[in-house]
């Protein structure tokens, strides 16, 4: 289990040892996976772990993309943002709006996948939002 980090994180491993990599590569990723971002040693971004690294910084700050999903006829339509960007944020909130105007539902995503509770206003720190079109009839 990855916890969250306040300093920079170094991971060093003996790139002869299986089991020093192993258990480096385990680190690494478990990190990556929950949204740090990972440099080599000479400051550059990791794209892919190699034992021949050897080392590897974990950045404290994790990269937050929050994501709003929008049911509709082709399956599902994203759109994300990073709420430290404000142009991304306020496109997301206009669409927000603007598929309300439409008639669909906004629902909270909890951190499980499951669908929360209903909202009528964007919020800009939220995971995931779902947008539900209207249900008609027929």
């Amino acid at each position: 289990m990855v916890a969250d980090i306040a300093l920079d994180r170094r991971v060093i491993w003996d790139s002869k040892r299986l089991r020093e990599i192993d258990e480096a590569k385990k680190i690494v990723m478990d990190y990556k996976k929950a949204g740090y971002v990972i440099l080599k040693g000479d400051g550059s971004p990791m794209e892919r772990f190699h034992p021949s690294l050897q080392e590897v910084i974990i950045k404290a700050t994790k990269i937050v993309r929050s994501v709003m999903k929008i049911l509709d006829v082709t399956g599902d339509t994203r759109i994300t943002w990073d709420k430290e960007n404000g142009k991304e944020a306020l496109e997301a909130k206009q669409k927000f709006q603007d598929l309300l105007k439409q008639g669909y539902k906004a629902y909270s995503v909890t951190t499980s996948g499951n669908k929360g509770r209903k909202i009528e206003e964007f919020d800009v720190d939220a995971q995931e939002i779902l947008m539900i079109p209207e249900t008609r009839k027929g």
